[in-house]
């Protein structure tokens, strides 16, 4: 077991650069990300982890599905392709599937918990 509570530890992530680096298009500001594995790794085709970014707008063309929750800040997420279009905060969760495009609008820097599968 592995516990993923809402006031889980978030110090020790790994600066990752602009989220550019891993495979997002940046359409505005600068968004910066930070990750840590708990489960897996990259390549991994079931992983849990954190991941946060700073403020901007960018696009993902998810490679895998993902069950998420929101542990700090805030953000909406819309998908491009049905036009759904919602706004979370700390304690929120979603899940996108594999091959959804989705636009990131983050408002204030994020920290999420995550489980991916490819």
């Amino acid at each position: 077991m592995q516990p993923l509570k809402q006031n889980l530890d978030t110090s020790g992530m790994a600066e990752i650069g602009s989220v550019a680096n891993l495979g997002a298009e940046v359409l505005a500001g600068d968004p910066q990300a930070t990750a840590k594995f708990v489960v897996g790794g990259p390549e991994s085709a079931l992983a849990v982890g954190l991941f946060g970014s700073t403020e901007g707008i960018f696009r993902v063309n998810y490679p895998f599905s993902e069950h998420a929750t929101l542990l700090s800040g805030s953000l909406t997420l819309k998908n491009e392709t049905t036009g759904v279009e919602a706004t979370f905060a700390p304690g929120d969760s979603w899940f996108i599937a594999k091959g959804e495009v989705i636009v990131f609008n983050v408002a204030n820097a994020f920290v999420k918990h995550y489980l991916s599968v490819a």
